[in-house]
């Protein structure tokens, strides 16, 4: 490892001789010197070397030093003392400036770190004493409580609960208030609000060879398709046609909803529907909403499979021409006795 550098060299180093033999404080007190104190020192230094009114530091002193060493008739060995005297009071200026600049921070920082985790080294410790509390209160309790009261209460948490009857549990259960309770008949606004819905409906039975009207189809694409067909069959003298709602049943049956009756009758008439029923494509019907109703003391000698025999039905009863689809038995004919 290689040593420290060498020392310049310097000529005619040695002492004064007048100095050889006097002692350090004989020199500081030397009554014949006209510097004698750090007043006079600093009333000559700022008549010739630092600038008057700024504060005597370590800084300011090696630059006068500097300045001193410049000066004529001063020997190579007194100049070299100077400007060594010079370099070692800058550095000590440094180590005083870094010295009072970590002090300055560590103070800056202690507060800060000591205002950061003050609130939080107060809820610690009223935590704990929380805690503290907690744990006296329960062993407090735990004194308390006796075997017999513990074997009490471990018995009444093992009792059986008694099971509830069936018929409690089903009057115990909320009512859904969608839900029509059974011998109720619906109010007139409602019932009219329904059948209003109904004449509105078209029910659509694509067949089951659709190439579009299936279950694979997407909803987006049969609702596309369908607004196409309605738009075949939409003419001037017509009435508003547009389209509400749209439902595919399981039966692969479609049911559509229009904005009013008069467009949903303007689709099942005769022209239009030939229309509306072609641009669907496939072998696609429009199907009429049917009920089934029991007819009492039908003579058992009618004709049921004659077609002729519904619309006589039809005129007797002044039903609409093509109101009744079919007709049936409800025993078959073949097991009567």
């Amino acid at each position: 490892m290689p040593g420290p550098p060498p020392a310049p060299r310097v000529s005619n180093l040695g002492k004064a001789t007048r100095s050889g033999g006097l002692s350090l404080e004989e020199i500081v007190n030397d009554p014949d010197a006209e510097i004698k104190d750090s007043e006079s020192a600093r009333l000559f230094l700022d008549q010739l070397y630092t600038i008057q009114g700024e504060p005597t530091t370590p800084e300011h002193i090696s630059h006068a030093l500097f300045y001193i060493s410049q000066a004529k008739g001063v020997s190579n060995t007194l100049r070299s003392a100077i400007r060594a005297t010079a370099y070692l009071v800058r550095d000590l200026a440094t180590s005083e400036i870094a010295e009072s600049i970590t002090k300055a921070v560590s103070e800056r920082l202690e507060t800060s770190v000591v205002a950061a985790i003050s609130p939080q080294v107060a809820k610690i410790l009223s935590a704990s004493e929380n805690l503290t509390k907690i744990n006296e209160d329960a062993e407090t309790l735990s004194s308390h409580i006796t075997e017999k009261d513990m074997k009490t209460f471990i018995a009444t948490q093992n009792r059986a609960i008694p099971p509830t009857p069936y018929r409690d549990a089903l009057a115990s259960t909320p009512p859904n208030p969608n839900q029509i309770p059974l011998g109720k008949r619906l109010s007139p606004e409602y019932a009219k609000a329904h059948a209003a819905i109904k004449e509105r409906q078209i029910l659509i039975d694509p067949g089951s060879n659709h190439h579009l009207l299936n279950s694979t189809t997407s909803r987006e694409t049969i609702i596309d398709h369908i607004k196409q067909a309605l738009e075949s069959v939409d003419r001037i003298d017509g009435p508003d046609m547009q389209l509400k709602s749209i439902a595919q049943l399981r039966n692969n049956g479609i049911l559509i909803e229009l904005n009013s009756q008069e467009a949903a009758a303007w689709i099942k008439a005769a022209p239009n529907k030939e229309t509306f029923l072609a641009r669907l494509g496939g072998e696609a019907a429009i199907k009429d909403r049917q009920y089934n109703i029991v007819i009492p003391f039908l003579p058992i000698t009618t004709d049921t499979e004659r077609p002729e025999t519904l619309r006589d039905m039809e005129s007797a009863n002044n039903i609409p021409q093509g109101s009744i689809s079919q007709i049936k038995w409800i025993k078959d004919p073949a097991k009567r006795a």
